[in-house]
């Protein structure tokens, strides 16, 4: 679920952000799906840990990853692209544009911004009216400070400021002041950079059981020669999908962490996590692979 915010900028000025506006039984469904999605990655990671030999087959594992991992993922991100939704705060209104249909809420009817307490699908809030009554849907969006500052800005309660000072504030202002870049672009990281560990050991498998870098070329054809290289790419694509789970799971558990003990160093926290991740990742595969194939 990718979200994306504009800057806020000084008083007066508009806010505008893609975000998913989701009812609350989507929001569950969406949630379910994240957590059982990211979840079995962490499972399948135990369970190589776990196990006495290591996997001899690559189809059945890209059967279980596509089953437990990238269906319900893609469930995940189908929900969030049928509730896509435009959000702007501008001329003392709230206004919400989804598929036809424009909601428009003045910002001083807006009693309270109320933050998930659970970040998933993402990070996110519900909008408490003077009614007393919630808004219809929650709001998933990438940026939930500056939404807050935007309402106040434009003629909102200051009390609305109160909303993210929070260990919930705290954790949402992390996430925001360190937003992925490129290194964490899925086509980078899982399918360019899977080749630097793939190619080589694809290369000592054909010498090893073909005699030479072209051997199954040479005695099978290029169909077969093209097909191993393939799923010796995938099985190490999905590998570094499994490593990026844990190193995933370690920032976000190091961040809420840091969050309920000392909110105030969260943001810095987290981009100091962020990049030791990005290091273990980049430099820690590509070296633990040369020590493996080094012959000493």
């Amino acid at each position: 679920m990718t979200l994306s915010a504009s800057a806020v900028s000084p008083r007066g000025a508009a806010f505008r952000a893609d975000v998913v506006a989701l009812a609350p039984a989507w929001r569950i469904a969406a949630a379910a799906l994240k957590v059982f999605a990211r979840g079995s990655l962490l499972v399948m990671v135990v369970a190589l840990l776990l196990s006495d030999e290591p996997p001899t087959n690559p189809l059945a594992q890209m059967r279980m990853f596509a089953g437990l991992f990238l269906a319900p993922e893609a469930a995940a991100w189908c929900i969030a692209r049928a509730f896509a939704a435009s959000l702007s705060v501008e001329d003392e209104a709230l206004v919400l544009e989804q598929r036809g249909r424009r909601v428009e809420i003045q910002t001083a009817a807006v009693a309270a911004v109320e933050p998930w307490v659970v970040p998933l699908p993402a990070v996110g809030l519900w909008l408490r009216l003077k009614s007393g009554r919630r808004f219809s849907e929650a709001i998933a969006l990438a940026d939930p400070a500056g939404f807050v500052e935007a309402l106040v800005a434009q003629g909102g309660q200051p009390s609305l400021g109160d909303a993210l000072s929070g260990r919930v504030g705290a954790y949402a202002r992390a996430r925001v002041a360190n937003p992925h870049g490129l290194f964490e672009h899925p086509v980078l990281k899982f399918v360019v950079f899977a080749l630097v560990p793939a190619l080589p050991a694809f290369r000592l498998h054909q010498v090893i059981t073909y005699g030479g870098t072209f051997g199954e070329y040479q005695t099978f054809g290029l169909q077969a020669y093209l097909i191993g290289l393939a799923i010796w790419w995938v099985s190490w694509a999905i590998g570094l999908v499994l490593f990026a789970a844990v190193l995933r799971a370690a920032v976000e558990l190091g961040t809420v962490a840091l969050v309920l003990a000392r909110p105030a160093w969260a943001v810095g926290a987290r981009k100091l996590l962020e990049i030791v991740g990005r290091v273990f990742f980049y430099v820690g595969v590509p070296t633990l692979l040369l020590i493996r194939l080094w012959p000493w």
